[in-house]
């Protein structure tokens, strides 16, 4: 190979500088290989995201149930006659009741989200939004959900006009009216359930995170949607009405939501950052948007508090072509990669950052 030829005013040239800084990076030093340790069951969103989303959703069930109930038994069970107002309050307590459920998942998913960063600035941020974005969303998805009950609700009658599965007197419905009760009740929930885990992705300005969001409602919406009609026949009491299939259903909605949105958020990432050492030792933080900021200040993507020599933004990490470049801010401390003090480096799998006191270990997924 020839030999590379530079002369003195190359040498000079800030950007070959920079060249050769980046090049350098990529040599990784000996004897910084560290090893994970175990992120907490608490920090994990999987757990956090689905025991939010399922307590809320039981709360709300809990505070909205007497006006269901009270629209199922003296409407419903008394076999009066609906009148235009029967039918205008009936349809004011679901979209209280759906809307209520979808809305205040998203707020809690943001409050566990909030709480898992120690960023309570963030946390309240994160959560207006997600009321307002929530609210928008689940008015839209409720009333999405409306119109596929429905149209599946005329699917059911069709198929007991011409298949049979129910006759006068009979509580449930069986056989293929019962499934395609089953698939209208999954439809209508799933699309009521896509927008609670928006408000998140939206507030984060993150659009990974959004359609994290909605592939988890869907799904979880969907899945507890088909529970509540064989729950309803067949692990409940023929005089027990419907509370008991619609608390399981709105806990399996809150629980299947919160636990796919945090297996989607999981099973997407690309780049991330375990803390080794620091106040959240065993957290995960995804690279979820370019530039990513490090730093002191509550409004960072990694929020390192208490800590002296940390600077408001220390740090940003940004996605160059295939790669992530950690680029420190000109702090008096710096910043640390693999023992060596960067300005700007290409950041590889197993990289070790060192930010104060902090220690951070950079992953990237394998791409197949």
């Amino acid at each position: 190979m020839a030999d590379i030829r530079i002369d003195a005013s190359e040498l000079a040239d800030p950007a070959v500088e920079e060249i050769v800084n980046l090049q350098k990076s990529l040599a990784r030093s000996s004897g910084q290989f560290v090893e994970d340790i175990r992120t907490p069951l608490y920090l994990n969103p999987i757990f956090y995201y689905a025991a939010a989303a399922m307590v809320t959703a039981l709360l709300v069930w809990y505070a909205c149930e007497p006006l269901v109930r009270d629209v199922e038994l003296h409407y419903v069970n008394a076999g009066r006659r609906l009148e235009l107002n029967d039918i205008g309050y009936m349809v004011l307590v679901n979209y209280t009741f759906f809307c209520g459920t979808a809305v205040l998942i998203g707020v809690a998913m943001a409050v566990a989200y909030g709480l898992s960063n120690r960023n309570w600035r963030q946390m309240f941020y994160c959560v207006a939004v997600s009321m307002g974005v929530g609210l928008l969303a689940a008015l839209i998805s409720a009333t999405v959900g409306s119109v596929l009950y429905g149209i599946g609700g005329v699917a059911v009658r069709v198929a007991v006009q011409n298949f049979g599965g129910w006759t006068p007197g009979e509580k449930h419905l069986h056989g293929l009216p019962f499934f395609l009760q089953m698939c209208t009740r999954a439809m209508s929930w799933a699309a009521v359930a896509a927008g609670a885990g928006v408000g998140l992705g939206v507030a984060l300005k993150s659009p990974k995170l959004v359609l994290n969001g909605v592939a988890g409602g869907l799904l979880g919406g969907m899945l507890g949607g088909l529970l509540f009609d064989p729950v309803a026949r067949f692990l409940t009491a023929e005089d027990a009405g419907g509370w008991i299939s619609r608390m399981v259903g709105v806990g399996s909605i809150g629980l299947l939501v919160g636990l796919f949105t945090g297996l989607f958020e999981n099973m997407s990432k690309d780049a991330w950052f375990l803390m080794l050492k620091g106040p959240l030792a065993g957290k995960q933080f995804i690279v979820f948007r370019s530039p990513l900021v490090i730093g002191s200040a509550p409004k960072s993507d990694i929020y390192l508090f208490k800590d002296p020599a940390i600077e408001p933004r220390h740090a940003t990490v940004t996605k160059s072509g295939a790669k992530y470049v950690l680029q420190d801010t000109g702090t008096p401390a710096g910043t640390f990669v693999n023992g060596r003090k960067v300005d700007r480096c290409i950041l590889q799998s197993d990289d070790v950052v060192s930010i104060g006191e902090t220690v951070l270990k950079y992953h990237e997924r394998v791409k197949r």
